[in-house]
């Protein structure tokens, strides 16, 4: 049998949440630029430069832009 929780958590997932830098804005959506060199097309055209919040897709708002380090250990 199969644990109880973990089956509701499946039905309500999270949500996926990432900050990433703007590269261009058109037409009611933002091309953005993660940390890991990916590019995203993303709803949303609120914030035309600098770093922006971006959930399940959709653009949030503007984020800090704040340094960001890898660290290997």
């Amino acid at each position: 049998m199969s644990n109880i929780y973990q089956r509701l958590t499946n039905l309500n997932p999270k949500q996926q949440r990432s900050v990433a830098t703007v590269v261009a804005v058109s037409n009611g959506t933002t091309t953005v630029l993660h940390a890991d060199g990916t590019q995203q097309v993303v709803l949303g055209d609120s914030v035309a430069s600098g770093k922006v919040y971006i959930v399940d897709g959709q653009v949030q708002g503007q984020a800090a832009d704040l340094p960001f380090y890898e660290i290997e250990v």
